[in-house]
């Protein structure tokens, strides 16, 4: 049996410090040039899904959701929510009428789920659905996306909850 030896020890271990240390410092030095450019793009994004949804509205914000103006009427409301796709999450807008039904929605990112299949819930032919409707109960997934479609329901949802606890009759007497 070999005895182990300090001297040893340090001879291997401080060369692995160090370069633990550099790696590391490499990553935060990456993450903080790269993080404002992240966050523009995002905000980018989730202006031109606004501008989707309500084409030259106006946009009041409260706390978790934004009313809607166009023309100087109350449009809609529009919630920016996120559900568990199979990757990571999926950011969705949601808007939503006075009445709580769902009018449109746009999948504003849903970049770490499986491309050409998870990837399919921001169609038109999947988000379709939910439209006219005040609940994601009983909604048809995409074939071979199931944990991506519960992630877009789930945010869907989320934006229904919101709307129900602090926007539902709150806005009844808005012009």
């Amino acid at each position: 049996m070999q005895k182990l030896n300090l001297k040893e020890i340090l001879k291997t271990a401080v060369p692995l410090l160090l370069i633990c240390v550099c790696f590391t410092g490499a990553v935060a030095g990456v993450n903080a040039i790269t993080a404002e450019p992240i966050a523009a793009g995002e905000k980018l994004a989730a202006d031109l899904a606004r501008q989707e949804i309500f084409p030259g509205a106006e946009f009041e914000e409260r706390e978790g959701y934004a009313a809607a103006y166009a023309g100087g009427a109350l449009a809609g409301f529009l919630f920016d929510t996120e559900g568990q796709g199979y990757g990571g999450p999926i950011r969705v807008m949601t808007a939503v009428d006075s009445d709580g039904s769902v009018n449109r929605i746009v999948v504003v990112s849903c970049d770490s789920e499986t491309p050409g299949l998870g990837t399919k819930v921001a169609n038109e032919s999947f988000l379709g659905q939910f439209v006219g409707r005040n609940t994601t109960d009983d909604f048809d997934s995409v074939a071979s996306a199931t944990f991506s479609s519960r992630g877009v329901a789930e945010a869907v949802n989320k934006a229904l909850e919101i709307f129900n606890e602090q926007v539902r009759g709150a806005w009844q007497n808005e012009p």
